[in-house]
């Protein structure tokens, strides 16, 4: 599920510790995806629902075909698949999945793949078992009903968080579409962290313009990410509010990631 327990959230903290951020030109990883995931941790098994989340209504947007060659990897492990974003006040997921090629790219595949905007999906109510600003989310069934959630953001500077990667893109999976009104007052970084409690990506794939990097652990995947844009991650209050959480500081986790730089 994508959405987990406690236990889940520590088992899959371990993982992360256990396996390397894979780093490689984007023209080899789109040639080497079902390798490069292994090799990073990502084990996937046939499934009924894979749902991919790109960063589609924010500043940055993954490429197409990165998008694409994902599709050819999952579609045929899964029952379905769905390419699902939420509403912001900048963009309409139905209009952005028309102007950047992704409706287009759906129907290649038929009916086994799906481009939805999350936003009209029923709401489930999910606690936060040690909230920094909210005591539970509200989160769109589909999310809830995923067998597994791929996550991928493409890396970029943000006004308010310094870094949107990883852990920023699954702030776009809260249905508001106002987003930054609602929750600017509470702290972006500390709904992050919040999220972050019980949302799991089970593989997070980023575009670095040319380059692509994997990883199973969101956290350690924006830390790798803040070296593509010489940030300090230790300035990125979500990083370490999530490295926390875990029992862990920021920095001691900062000296220990694996790179695996292809």
């Amino acid at each position: 599920m994508a959405v987990y327990s406690r236990k889940g959230w520590l088992r899959w903290h371990l993982l992360g510790r256990e396996h390397p951020i894979v780093i490689c030109g984007k023209d080899e990883a789109l040639s080497r995806l079902p390798e490069l995931a292994s090799t990073a941790g990502f084990k996937l098994d046939r499934c009924g629902l894979i749902l991919i989340k790109p960063n589609v209504c924010g500043l940055y947007h993954p490429s197409l075909n990165l998008l694409q060659g994902l599709l050819e990897y999952l579609e045929p492990r899964a029952d379905r698949v769905i390419i699902g974003e939420t509403r912001s006040a900048l963009h309409n997921p139905e209009e952005q999945f028309e102007r950047l090629g992704i409706r287009k790219l759906v129907g290649r595949f038929g009916g086994r793949v799906e481009a939805l905007d999350l936003s009209a999906d029923r709401r489930v109510r999910v606690d936060v078992p040690n909230p920094h600003a909210l005591r539970e989310l509200e989160l769109p069934e589909t999310l809830i009903e995923a067998d597994v959630l791929i996550n991928v953001p493409k890396v970029g500077r943000h006004p308010t968080t310094v870094l949107t990667n990883a852990l920023k893109n699954l702030f776009g999976l809260l249905p508001h579409k106002h987003k930054y009104i609602r929750y600017h007052p509470l702290g972006v970084d500390n709904v992050i962290a919040d999220i972050a409690q019980v949302v799991r990506p089970d593989l997070n794939v980023v575009d670095v313009g040319d380059k692509v990097m994997l990883g199973v652990d969101a956290l350690r995947v924006d830390v790798v990410a803040c070296k593509f844009l010489g940030l300090d991650p230790l300035r990125v209050k979500h990083l370490r509010l999530v490295s926390e959480d875990r029992g862990n500081e920021l920095e001691e986790l900062v000296e220990g990631i694996s790179i695996l730089e292809l």
